[in-house]
């Protein structure tokens, strides 16, 4: 069975993102990115406030699951419980869906950052902090892949067998 594997975190524009492109190989595993590299990823720092709670697929992994990234402010539980509450009201499983809290892995500065950045529209300010926040904690986000990568694989061939 192919998974939804959503990534989120307070504004869909860093952590979420970053770890949807880990996951889908737009950045390397092996090594940190350069600026230019994270600056080329879909969606980076370019979440508008009106996207908040809208998922947004960013790709199709090697599996064919599909790769979501999801902006929910401060609601992280409210918005699980919500997809999960969805998903048993139309019979689905929630074993067709993955969520992943991408917040936890994000260092102070990239919050600082994004706030200058989407929060208030110091972009020029506020990018380069994201950046360095990113390439700091880079190989949390690469863990946090790789943890995801082997629960999906997991969970597609549990689905499977089932």
């Amino acid at each position: 069975m192919k998974l939804k594997i959503i990534y989120h975190c307070y504004g869909s524009a860093h952590s979420s993102v970053v770890a949807a492109a880990i996951h889908l190989n737009y950045l390397p595993k092996d090594r940190i990115p350069t600026r230019r590299e994270i600056m080329n990823i879909p969606h980076y720092d370019r979440t508008m406030t009106r996207d908040l709670g809208t998922p947004f697929l960013v790709g199709v992994d090697e599996y064919g699951h599909e790769v979501y990234i999801l902006g929910r402010k401060n609601a992280a539980y409210m918005v699980e419980n919500l997809i999960k509450s969805v998903l048993a009201y139309y019979n689905h499983s929630p074993h067709e869906i993955l969520l992943v809290n991408a917040l936890e892995r994000l260092s102070i500065i990239t919050t600082i950052g994004g706030t200058l950045s989407r929060g208030f529209g110091l972009v020029r300010l506020g990018r380069p902090l994201t950046i360095w926040g990113i390439k700091n904690c880079y190989a949390n986000f690469v863990t946090l892949v790789n943890m995801v990568q082997q629960q999906a694989a997991l969970l597609a061939e549990d689905n499977s067998a089932s």
